[in-house]
């Protein structure tokens, strides 16, 4: 081959590879000497949904000085960026070994997802000159232990007051707030000396399977006894559940997930008593022309306070005064009767009547019931015509026996 082209050759070849050479003795330079550390972790171990927090430290040990060098910290699952915090530090210059200012450190802070499982999983960090971050000197891995396991929690009760002798449902929402699934779950309850029982069924639900952030609801009939004196009554709750695990056995027959049963125990108050129930009759209207009605306590808890009231309607109006009573306390199955004047729109048939009865009940509440029954509208009679009547009947009756004494005596006069 000609000596000529040879050197030609040789001549585009170096000017080729000039850049490179060029790229990789800077990148050589930047990389001579530096080291990355992680320093420490909060928390540790990290969970997640967590905000991690990770500092490390950046130092020089080699014979010349780092310039305009950047610190990146590159996330990737299951670890993200929070919006507001950088992940990028411009740590300036880093003085060769034996300098004080050979040495800086950094911080940052990523977000856990909140659904990965327990392992370990690599947080990358990468060092480079500002302006150059395709000639990357650095880039490390630092592997970050997550610990996550299923919990549960029973999120509400819906159930805060029961009626006695009355059958009502009682609802518990039991959710997963673990990072990991809830299986073979089982849940139960028991009241304090057994005053609230399940009505048809047991205390006791199974539940094969809750995923995270999901919940289910459990539902049960139950009653307490209609002589339960009121009060708060502790409801103690108990849910039991497999937690799977990460951490896996081999076996010949391949590989199995290692169980463990976890136990939950709370407690909740509710509230025996309460409300009641009331029934009101017309009984007879007076000789003055009130209307008398029966009011009774039909429900099972005392009522106090209690105030019978006929409210503005049609078809009645009330003969001025109050047009409400107060009857004061009715235990269960006591009555009282009442007395209001009133005046129908219209006699000799029955009209619609509304009661208003407010009263406190046995927690300490006001209530009110709406109640309506059919009422005759009869003419009252006039107090004044009947006295006239019954004058008049006595001297009837008066005149008579004289006329009959006389004639007897007349009578026994002349057979003489």
């Amino acid at each position: 081959m000609d000596l000529k082209k040879v050197l030609k050759i040789l001549i585009l070849c170096f000017i080729v590879s000039a850049p490179l050479i060029q790229s990789a003795m800077a990148v050589s330079n930047l990389n001579a000497g530096l080291t990355i550390d992680l320093l420490n972790q909060k928390p540790d171990p990290v969970k997640p949904g967590d905000v991690l927090e990770v500092s490390f430290s950046i130092q020089n040990t080699g014979s010349n000085e780092k310039k305009n060098v950047i610190v990146e910290l590159v996330p990737k699952y299951p670890f993200k960026e929070i919006s507001g915090h950088g992940l990028i530090d411009n740590i300036g210059t880093l003085g060769k070994r034996y300098v004080d200012e050979r040495s800086k450190v950094v911080k940052f802070e990523v977000l856990v997802d909140n659904n990965v499982n327990k392992g370990q999983y690599p947080l990358e960090v990468q060092v480079y000159e500002s302006g150059k971050k395709d000639k990357v000197c650095v880039s490390r891995e630092f592997n970050i232990y997550i610990d996550s396991e299923s919990n549960a929690e029973i999120e509400s009760l819906s159930l805060e007051k029961l009626v006695p002798g009355k059958k009502t449902n009682m609802s518990f929402i039991i959710k997963n707030v673990g990072n990991s699934p809830l299986k073979n779950a089982m849940f139960s309850w028991e009241s304090t000396n057994d005053i609230i029982l399940p009505v048809g069924s047991s205390n006791v639900k199974y539940i094969n399977f809750i995923d995270v952030d999901e919940n289910v609801t459990v539902n049960f009939e139950v009653m307490t006894n209609v002589n339960t004196v009121p009060g708060l009554y502790k409801l103690d709750m108990k849910l039991v559940y497999d937690d799977v695990e990460e951490l896996k056995t081999i076996t010949e027959a391949g590989t199995l997930e290692n169980q463990k049963r976890k136990t939950i125990e709370s407690k909740a108050g509710i509230y025996v008593g309460g409300t009641t129930e009331f029934d009101i009759v017309f009984t007879e209207q007076t000789a003055t022309g009130d209307y008398s009605f029966s009011v009774s306590n039909i429900g099972n808890n005392k009522a106090n306070s209690i105030t019978v009231s006929v409210p503005e309607q049609e078809g009645w109006a009330t003969n001025g005064g109050s047009n409400s009573v107060v009857v004061g306390s009715l235990q269960k199955g006591d009555y009282t009767l009442t007395d209001f004047s009133l005046t129908p729109d219209r006699y000799d048939e029955s009209l619609p009547l509304k009661f208003l009865i407010s009263y406190t009940s046995s927690d300490g509440e006001r209530n009110v019931q709406d109640k309506e029954l059919s009422v005759f509208a009869s003419e009252p009679v006039n107090p004044g015509k009947s006295a006239g009547k019954s004058i008049l009947s006595t001297w009837l009756i008066g005149g008579l026996l004289i006329i009959g004494v006389a004639g007897l005596l007349f009578y026994k006069k002349k057979k003489a």
